[in-house]
């Protein structure tokens, strides 16, 4: 063969795996902008599918604390929130392609409707409540009064009439009673108590009557037979509303579950994850495609078109592999290391394209502690208020009930019989059980020791309430160091002490703890040990939902850059241990000046 055909020929081997390169890079551009269009769609409609499943949380969370607090914030709140839903949801519409997604949209709009209808039936239903409620107290109050002001002093000379007298007062009081409890919390005993209620009244009305003997006595019974209908009425009312808000409600509650779970959990979630998989297997196969294209090409011309191919597919392996590293990082939760690929070609761009979506992640990371953060503060100042709602309302409420049979017991006490005696002195022990529950769960709601003492101090004082309450033996060391603690990380490492004492004492059946705060390897430490019956550590992997409390208390580390280590053997206790770098206390405390 002459030089010159070989030359054709090399030129032509050349020439054809330029070609083939040449194809092979096109199809490899195309193919990586086709899947990041395809990524960056995926991601947004994930993110979406999240904020929906948000929306009807929050919704459920407004509605919820308008059903117990009757606040018209939480009614606004829960509108807002379902306003938010449909924007969300419209968004996701807009970025649907396939007809299993459109058919999602579909479904999750009639969730909105059956949300939105249902929801309005229950607030409407809660205002009728409160309305009817307090209609029920005044008759009751009104009755009460009457009885007492009127017609108790009447005849106080004649047992038989200060006998149906009294009757019909403990009939009133135990319709009240029987109203109020079953409105707290439904109980088929509570209907029956009502029932009951009505009938004894019904006949000491009737037993008035027929001894009624002035003109003003049969005016008084009456008088005590209306309002009797009209507390009939409103109860069996009342009754009736409370069954059918419990009904609505669990239909609300089956309707988000429906909606959020199933939905967007159970079936958007996890579509979208394996679009995103299957997206990254085209992007990968299409690597690899030209990657062996290039290769093979490379295979049939001389030396140094060999070497130059080789370079070439070394390149395209190196900058793959830099893909897919970083992928793998991000997979594992390190967003701070980003792709090392420079260059204006495809690669680059995709190492660009990606490094702002890690950017995107990290910077939404954390924008999404700095919420949980203001959450859990949030949680706090509503813990706080509701402590002092609880000191300032039915904590003074019991203690007026208390005074008050104290002073009924002075009063009448030696005209009772024994029996009566003894009921009334078991109220009067209920009553003061009651104020000490309540003034503990006011100080569980409401630490002021920290702010008033200090954490040292504060946790100190705390653990030892503690113990002396369960009759533990107790160990207590706490030594910073002289250590500056900024406020805020103060109360969430002693919410977290208290939340490991409290599951203690709920759960540990042990005799004595350990609670240790001191310094120690450039950290702050927190040890809370117990010796008690222990756990099954790997259950809170399992299962988050049902251990609440320890998952709070790592996310409370996490929030204040700590770690929270939480050790457990069945038989041999707990042991909880968070550490926070003094670094971190550093910088906060910077921050916070």
């Amino acid at each position: 063969m002459s030089l010159r055909k070989r030359l054709i020929v090399f030129v032509l081997l050349f020439g054809s795996a330029v070609l083939t390169n040449i194809f092979a890079l096109v199809y490899l551009a195309r193919s990586i902008s086709v899947s990041l269009d395809a990524i960056e769609n995926i991601r947004q409609r994930q993110l979406v599918a999240v904020q929906m499943n948000a929306d009807l949380r929050d919704a459920e969370a407004a509605l919820y604390r308008y059903q117990i607090n009757g606040e018209i914030g939480f009614k606004s709140q829960f509108t807002e929130q379902l306003n938010n839903f449909v924007n969300d949801l419209e968004q996701y519409r807009s970025l649907a392609i396939e007809p299993n997604e459109q058919q999602w949209a579909s479904t999750l709009e009639m969730a909105y409707q059956q949300t939105l209808t249902t929801g309005n039936e229950l607030i409407e239903l809660r205002d009728n409540q409160t309305s009817r409620l307090e209609e029920f107290l005044n008759a009751q109050s009104q009755l009460s009064i009457f009885l007492s002001n009127d017609v108790m002093p009447n005849r106080s000379e004649d047992p038989e009439y200060q006998t149906i007298v009294t009757e019909m007062q403990d009939s009133s009081r135990a319709m009240l009673s029987a109203v109020t409890g079953y409105l707290a919390s439904p109980d088929e005993t509570k209907r029956v108590q009502f029932t009951d209620a009505i009938v004894a009244l019904q006949q000491a009305v009737n037993n008035f009557r027929g001894i009624a003997q002035s003109e003003d006595e049969k005016r008084w019974a009456g008088e005590t037979l209306a309002i009797f209908n009209q507390l009939k009425e409103l109860g069996t009312q009342l009754i009736s509303g409370r069954d059918l808000q419990q009904s609505l409600y669990a239909n609300f509650i089956s309707i988000i579950f429906n909606a959020g779970q199933q939905t967007i959990v159970g079936q958007i979630e996890p579509y979208e994850t394996e679009k995103f998989t299957q997206e990254q297997q085209a992007l990968l196969t299409a690597v690899n495609t030209a990657s062996v294209a290039s290769i093979l090409a490379a295979a049939v011309i001389s030396g140094f078109a060999i070497l130059f191919m080789f370079h070439l597919s070394r390149q395209i392996n190196m900058r793959a592999t830099a893909l897919l590293d970083g992928a793998e990082r991000v997979t594992h939760g390190n967003l701070e290391e980003p792709v090392a690929i420079i260059g204006e070609d495809e690669f680059g761009k995709l190492a660009s394209s990606f490094n702002t979506m890690m950017l995107e992640l990290a910077n939404r990371e954390d924008r999404l502690r700095a919420m949980i953060g203001r959450m859990a503060h949030i949680q706090d100042e509503e813990r706080r208020l509701i402590g002092l709602d609880l000191h300032d309302g039915l904590t003074q409420l019991i203690i007026s009930a208390n005074m008050h049979l104290n002073t009924l017991n002075s009063q009448i006490g030696s005209r009772l019989n024994a029996q009566t005696l003894q009921a009334l002195d078991v109220s009067r022990t209920l009553i003061k059980q009651s104020i000490d529950e309540a003034r503990r769960v006011i100080s569980e709601l409401r630490p002021t020791m920290v702010e008033d003492l200090g954490l040292e101090r504060g946790l100190r004082q705390y653990v030892t309430e503690v113990c002396e309450e369960q009759n533990w033996e107790s160990e207590i060391v706490t030594d910073t160091q002289g250590l500056q603690i900024e406020r805020s990380m103060e109360a969430s490492i002693f919410r977290i002490a208290q939340e490991a004492l409290t599951n203690a004492r709920k759960h540990a059946r042990t005799q004595r703890v350990r609670v240790e705060l001191s310094v120690a390897d450039q950290s702050l430490v927190l040890r809370v040990q117990d010796w008690g019956q222990g756990f099954d550590a790997l259950l809170i992997q399992k299962d988050e939902s049902q251990h609440l409390g320890l998952v709070s208390m790592q996310e409370r580390a996490q929030m204040i850059n700590g770690v929270c280590k939480i050790e457990s053997q069945l038989g041999k206790g707990t042991s909880v241990e968070v550490r926070i770098p003094l670094a971190s206390l550093a910088q906060r405390s910077e921050d916070g000046k």
